[in-house]
């Protein structure tokens, strides 16, 4: 009995041992076909994972060159567009000179022609670089220190003729930050205003157009302001609203009023660049409101200087000077556009093509004993020497001649290292003929023709009214006798420049009232109404017979 317990328990340990090695046997052969699975997982792993990297690879290659492709096109593409600005604005700036000079009616209006349909075109190329900028991602921001007021002048002397033309008042407010300038980028800012009045203007067939701006908040280093452009036009639904940023969506209806139809959409991007946010408020028949706030960086201004550049913020009458101005500038097309410019205001000038040349003109005066230049005009990117260098070195010589630069970049360092080297002031390049002459009346006396002072604003309102009764004592009659011959456009004609006239003698009914009747000639057609004709005759005589009393009174 004993045998047979001893065996049976030999025998049940020999089948645990035996159970056992094959549950590891077991175990072993999952491990290893595991390990063994595992490994080919790995290597299959390693094996996509190279196939993706090098796909990768040549994703992020074709990714990088097509980058670089589009980089290459988009720098060729803004770079010949810049290059068509340039000749534009040169041809423009010969037209704004030839039309000052005493050339037949003929070629004045032929050389009118030729000028709008130039700005024309120079507004197209920049709305299509500008796009590109924007959806390329190119577009940057400068920061400028600049007035808010001279900046709202500026807006207004583009915008001024559009509005005169269709009989619109224009109403222009800018809260004042005392003792402190706001820093942006100053040239598309007047670009977000101006395409705003334009839309304004075009959209809006009596009434006002507003541009004001109000300051929400202004610490030490910083000013927040609220921005609004109001019209009393033909609104917009809530469908057209959708639409109007769209880009390229009203190229086709746009460009048969005259524009590309991307005005909009680039100035609600740029208003996105700068931090802010564009809105719409519309109703049909009533009007249109888009509004924004932007913050600035904020620079501070001494009493004095705010006393120094408080020139009127009104449009300013075409001045008169006497002197001598140097130029320096290589750009031979840029040369005679402010060539040009300083001749119609009465200023002999003289041309240097590098800081170099210039700096041996002024020292050539200096030793023969001439007169001194009255100003120097400094390029800040010359060939041979640039304007700083130029600049340094006259006023090493200890001359008081005033330098102001030209560039097309003025940043805030750029100022403060300017007027450190002896450089007074700095124009903007492309300049209006208002920021050049503000510039002129900041360092240089004005004159009349005579060598006195200019006339006074109550002298010139006399000549203008002088002007108008000569120009128009007819004008009704030969209104009606163009209209009874059936020369509509010669009458379209008359009755614009009298609206044009109008305008300029504060005679808003009249103004009125001629806007009315060139609206029912502009198609060719004769649709004038007899209440139309007397409403027009009524305030036409009123005006001559006002002025001419007041004529009357001065004899």
């Amino acid at each position: 009995m004993h045998l047979e317990t001893i065996y049976y328990s030999f025998f049940n340990l020999i089948c645990v041992l035996v159970l056992s090695l094959i549950v590891i046997a077991l175990l072993v052969i999952l491990f290893l076909r595991r390990a063994n699975e595992k490994n080919k997982l790995e290597k299959l792993v390693q094996l996509k994972t190279r196939e993706l990297n090098k796909r990768l690879q040549e994703v992020t290659t074709e990714l990088e060159s097509s980058k670089s492709e589009s980089r290459s096109k988009s720098a060729f593409y803004i770079n010949i567009s810049n290059e068509i600005m340039t000749i534009l604005n040169s041809i423009v700036g010969f037209l704004v000179t030839a039309l000052d000079g005493n050339a037949s009616q003929k070629t004045s209006d032929s050389l009118s022609n030729i000028r709008i349909n130039t700005e024309k075109l120079m507004q197209i190329v920049n709305d299509i670089m500008d796009i590109s900028k924007i959806e390329s991602g190119e577009m940057s921001l400068k920061k400028n220190p600049f007035d808010m007021h001279e900046l709202f002048a500026g807006c207004r002397t583009l915008v001024m003729p559009k509005a005169v033309e269709k009989g619109l008042l224009l109403h222009f407010y800018a809260e004042p930050s005392v003792g402190k300038k706001p820093v942006g980028d100053i040239a598309r800012l007047r670009q977000v205003f101006v395409n705003l009045l334009f839309n304004a203007v075009k959209y809006t067939n009596t009434g006002m157009v507003k541009l004001v701006s109000d300051i929400l908040s202004i610490d030490d280093k910083s000013i927040t302001i609220h921005f609004e452009v109001k019209d009393s036009g033909i609104g917009m639904s809530p469908e057209q609203i959708e639409n109007v940023f769209k880009p390229f969506s009203l190229v086709e209806k746009s460009y048969k009023n005259g524009a590309t139809g991307l005005s909009l959409p680039i100035t609600k991007s740029i208003i996105e660049m700068m931090g802010g946010t564009l809105s719409v408020d519309s109703t049909p028949g009533i009007g249109s409101r888009f509004s924004f706030d932007l913050t600035f960086d904020t620079i501070d201004i001494s009493m004095d200087e705010m006393l120094h550049e408080r020139v009127s913020y009104r449009d300013i009458d075409k001045p008169a000077f006497e002197g001598d101005i140097l130029i320096c500038e290589d750009n031979f097309m840029k040369q005679e556009v402010i060539r040009e410019h300083l001749a119609s205001v009465g200023l002999n000038t003289e041309v240097a093509e590098n800081g170099l040349i210039g700096i041996e003109m002024v020292k050539n005066r200096v030793n023969k004993g001439e007169k001194l230049y009255d100003l120097i005009f400094m390029d800040m990117h010359m060939p041979v020497m640039d304007g700083l260098e130029a600049a340094v070195e006259i006023v090493k010589m200890g001359i008081k001649i005033p330098i102001v630069a030209l560039t097309a970049n003025i940043m805030v360092d750029d100022l403060d290292m300017y007027k450190t080297h002896g450089i007074v002031d700095c124009v903007s390049k492309p300049f209006t003929s208002q920021e050049l002459w503000r510039c002129l009346l900041k360092h240089l006396p004005p004159v009349d023709k005579s060598g006195s002072q200019p006339e006074s604003e109550t002298e010139i309102q006399e000549s203008l009214e002088k002007y108008f009764v000569k120009a128009n004592m007819n004008k009704y009659d030969e209104i009606c006798k163009c209209m009874e011959a059936g020369d509509i456009k010669q009458a379209h004609r008359l009755v614009y420049t009298l609206k044009g006239n109008a305008g300029q003698v504060g005679k808003n009914r009249l103004q009125s009232a001629a806007a009315a009747v060139e609206h029912q000639l502009a198609d060719g057609t004769n649709s004038v109404t007899p209440e139309q004709m007397n409403a027009l005759k009524n305030e036409l005589d009123s005006a001559l017979a006002e002025f001419q009393s007041l004529i009357d009174e001065t004899i």
